[in-house]
C-alpha cells in the first residue's frame, strides 16, 4: 500500500500542479509516463530512506500485499532527490530527531 506523509518534502523543481499529477498517476501506475523520484521510508530496519524512480512503481514488487511504502519526499531528478534526502537529514539534526530508523518513522508518524 502506498501512503503519503503529511510532512512531505518537495524539491523546488516540483510545482504544486505536478505534485497533484504525480499523486493521481500513482493511483493508476500503469499510466506513468514522466520522471520524478520518490523518497520513501526504508522497511529494512537499518537504512533511513529509499529513493525510487517513479517509473518503477508499476512493478509487481510494489503491488504485493503487506508491502507498505510511505512517501516522504518528491524530486524531479535523481540528484535533486539525493540533495533533498540530505536536507531532510539536516532538518532532523537541527530539530533533534534521532537519526535511527525508528526515530525517522516516529517523525513521519501521522
Amino acid at each position: 500500500m502506498i501512503t503519503w506523509s503529511s510532512r512531505l518534502f518537495v524539491s523546488d523543481s516540483i510545482k504544486e500542479k505536478k505534485l497533484k499529477k504525480i499523486r493521481k498517476k500513482l493511483e493508476k501506475p500503469d499510466k506513468l509516463r514522466f520522471g520524478a523520484y520518490l523518497i520513501t521510508l526504508n522497511n529494512n530496519g537499518r537504512d533511513l530512506f529509499d529513493i525510487y524512480n517513479i517509473l518503477l512503481f508499476p512493478a509487481k514488487h510494489f503491488k504485493k500485499e503487506g508491502f507498505d511504502v510511505k512517501i516522504v519526499g518528491v524530486a524531479g531528478k535523481s540528484s535533486e532527490a539525493q540533495e533533498l534526502a540530505g536536507g531532510i537529514i539536516a532538518r532532523f539534526v537541527k530539530d533533534g530527531v534521532p537519526l535511527t530508523p525508528d526515530g525517522v518513522r516516529d517523525y513521519f508518524k501521522e
